[in-house]
């Protein structure tokens, strides 16, 4: 059995905060990507300085994220405040973002999509863990599995919901959709932290 000791654990949540953030990153370049050809020469321009530029900061934080791996908790610190600096620049201009890509909608649902994941693989990671579960211990961190689980439906339904309510009373803005997507990923940030430090204590007994 090969337990993970709690500096291994705040490794393992860094690189999921970190991964989730990537990914909108990733889906917000691609959805710039595949709308090129819609664009005006001018807007195609910027977007493609867009694209450039997400890739740009999608490998820093790819960098941060295999330093954290290799180096261990010693390298989370800094890796963490550079991913936050690339977060905040990405977050800045979002709304320009949204602007280029002259749909909105496939923005925010691209970005909605990739949170989702986030939860699909953090809560695979942890039905994985539970093969280094003891047996006297396996029945709690099944549960703790499952909460997890259901939080994912439950932030799925949210941004979902939100989604509709926004679409019904004409609320479509950037704005209101990014603030859809903010309160999600507080939700995933803040069930990781929490999963990880129950499976921790789990895990010591």
């Amino acid at each position: 059995m090969s337990e993970k000791s709690p500096l291994q654990d705040s490794v393992n949540v860094f690189v999921d905060w970190a991964k989730s953030r990537l990914d909108e990153m990733s889906a917000n370049a691609a959805t710039l990507q595949d709308n090129l050809d819609k664009l005006d020469a001018t807007t195609r321009s910027q977007a493609e300085q867009a694209v450039t530029q997400l890739k740009q900061w999608i490998q820093q934080g790819q960098d941060d994220v295999k330093a954290a791996q290799d180096q261990g908790q010693a390298a989370v610190a800094q890796a963490k405040a550079d991913m936050e600096a690339l977060w905040s620049k990405f977050q800045n201009g979002s709304g320009n973002w949204a602007e280029l890509v002259q749909d909105q909608q496939a923005l925010f649902q691209a970005r909605a999509q990739a949170q989702m994941q986030a939860w699909q693989d953090a809560a695979n990671t942890y039905m994985k863990r539970l093969n280094d579960v003891q047996e006297q211990h396996r029945s709690q961190a099944e549960a703790q599995v499952a909460e997890f689980k259901a939080q994912a439906q439950k932030a799925q339904a949210d941004l979902n919901s939100k989604m509709d309510e926004l679409a019904k009373a004409g609320q479509t803005s950037w704005a209101a959709m990014s603030q859809a997507l903010d309160q999600s990923r507080d939700a995933f940030t803040k069930s990781m932290e929490m999963a990880a430090k129950n499976f921790n204590d789990i895990m010591k007994g």
